[in-house]
């Protein structure tokens, strides 16, 4: 009997595959030689980004209320410690939180904070286009990484102003957005996020993801000022702490997701992630015709020269004219909540820390009128009055612009905390002004002038964000000086800008019926698509959808 020769050992080109591989390295996946696991479930991958987006957002708004009360600090030492007599304080003595409301004092926190934020929004300009560039090219991840990066190093750089105050110049707090220049600061991590975002999501569930994404903040913004008011009683620096390393973790949840920049979501209903088909079977492209990073950055500011020049094509008729002046009210409205805590603290009396509180409050409010005030509302219209969405969307606009001009006027002249509580309430429920408005200016124009269309409204919003600091900021000390009523200043101010826009939306239907617009085939009004309003699904109880 033959014995049988044990099976040798197969052969390696046995089970070589038939073709190299020969995608170019940034596409081939390294996850196999990682020593974690890195998931590929649409699912995991999408909380994952939740959790991230909630974690950062929770450490920043911990942040927020005890770095003011800490520059304060700072500021009113200085001020009291070059008084003479008996007002003189030394820089290592206590000063109680109200001897700090004076205007010397206030005026030079104003300026300190006004020239912050306005340094603050140069980084993203600047870097907006390169880093969404080098995301394409390199990734996701790595672009993300590196914002967390550079929010992580300048708040660590205010601490270390924070810490030693008494040796450092405090307006050195002016170099903070230096090191947002690593990653391009929030504006290019907000950017990452929607761009995993596409990258997992299938087209039909996309907004959705992007809604429960914003919700993420704002539950964070719920409790996160809340809690660090509380903790404010002990420590600011507290708070300061926990918000600081909150970015560590943040940070850290990014290895457990793949790099996204070449996978694709089945449109199918598969939970998993696969490389893009496209890439898997493309040849690598020759890096001799590759345009160069830098080139790349060049042509695309040309392009955005380009689109901007173009954007002024679409400005042919007086109600989109009108309507982009209500794209101002969000810039000012955003500068003017940062000014709202020492307003309230300095016109009242009130601790910073109590007045944090009241950023809950407002967050509280603005989640109960996106996800389910104004979408009831809407949906009553819509399906019980039987409007049409472009009748509901006028509606809607016209009544929450008339919110926000009587709350910011509210706050701006109530000689009482308890009215000026009230304004904030009404000045937050008119928060769907924006989106309202940015329904009804896309339907004045055909669908092949949308792109042009945002690119106005982005301009707008640009100019708006780099002159709403200097402005409220010199108007708040305007109100300083001339003590009294006049501290409400900036906040008369914004209910002048919230009456332009009201004029534009409160005329946008008889100037519509002057310049009407071509119906598309199906006979419903593009608006349709274009709204940003949510409401429940009348099929599904509690899901939410893009109407």
């Amino acid at each position: 009997m033959t014995v049988p020769e044990p099976p040798s050992e197969p052969d390696d080109d046995e089970d070589a595959p038939l073709l190299p591989d020969i995608r170019p390295p940034h596409i081939r996946s390294p996850s196999s030689s990682l020593p974690f696991y890195q998931t590929r479930s649409r699912l995991i991958i999408t909380l994952i980004i939740f959790a991230i987006i909630f974690i950062l957002a929770f450490g920043g708004y911990l942040i927020g209320v005890p770095s003011i009360r800490l520059y304060e600090d700072i500021v009113c030492h200085h001020y009291y410690n070059r008084l003479e007599g008996k007002e003189h304080r030394g820089l290592g003595e206590d000063i109680e939180e109200r001897l700090c409301k004076a205007d010397l004092v206030q005026e030079e926190l104003n300026f300190l904070l006004a020239g912050l934020h306005f340094l603050g929004t140069v980084p993203s300009l600047l870097t907006a286009v390169p880093y969404g560039l080098l995301a394409d090219r390199i990734g996701r991840r790595p672009v993300l990484f590196l914002a967390i990066s550079g929010l992580f190093l300048a708040n660590l750089w205010s601490l270390m102003i924070m810490r030693f105050w008494r040796h450092i110049p405090v307006r050195l707090l002016w170099l903070d957005p230096i090191f947002t220049l690593i990653g391009g600061g929030e504006a290019v991590g907000s950017m990452m996020f929607y761009a995993i975002g596409s990258d997992v999501t299938p087209q039909a569930k996309r907004a959705n993801i992007f809604l429960m994404g914003g919700g993420m903040g704002l539950f964070a913004e719920i409790i996160a000022p809340s809690i660090a008011s509380f903790l404010m009683t002990k420590s600011p620096w507290i708070p300061l702490l926990i918000g600081i390393s909150a970015f560590l973790p943040a940070a850290a949840l990014l290895v457990f997701i793949p790099e996204t920049l070449h996978m694709r979501s089945r449109e199918s209903e598969s939970a998993t992630l696969t490389p893009d088909a496209v890439s898997e079977r493309s040849f690598p492209i020759d890096e001799d015709d590759k345009p160069g990073f830098f080139g790349s950055i060049i042509s695309q500011a040309v392009n955005s020269l380009k689109e901007v020049y173009g954007s002024l094509s679409v400005l042919h008729s007086l109600p989109i004219l009108l309507l982009l002046l209500v794209f101002l009210i969000q810039p000012f409205g955003r500068q003017s909540a940062s000014i709202l805590l020492r307003y309230i603290s300095n016109r009242f009396r009130w601790k910073l820390s109590q007045a944090g509180y009241l950023l809950s409050l407002r967050a509280f409010i603005c989640t109960v009128l996106l996800f389910a005030l104004l979408p009831s509302i809407s949906h009553y219209l819509t399906k019980r009055l039987h409007f049409s969405s472009s009748q509901k969307d006028i509606i809607l606009a016209r009544f929450s612009v008339i919110l926000l001009v009587v709350g910011a006027l509210l706050i701006g002249m109530s000689p009482t905390i308890v009215g000026t509580i009230v304004g904030l309430v009404v000045f937050t429920l008119g928060a769907g002004t924006d989106a309202l408005a940015r329904s009804l200016v896309t339907s004045l124009v055909g669908q092949e002038h949308v792109g042009r269309l945002y690119a106005a409204i982005g301009l707008v919003e640009t100019c708006g964000s780099l002159a709403a600091g200097p402005t409220f900021a010199a108007l708040y000390t305007l109100g300083l000086r001339l003590q009294g009523p006049w501290v409400g200043l900036p906040f008369l101010a914004l209910a002048l800008i919230c009456f332009v826009g009201a004029i534009g939306i409160w005329s946008f239907g008889c100037l519509k019926r002057k310049h009407p617009r071509d119906r598309t085939p199906s006979g419903e009004d593009e608006v349709e698509e274009n709204t940003l309003l949510v409401m429940p699904d009348s099929a599904e109880a509690g899901a939410i959808n893009i109407v």
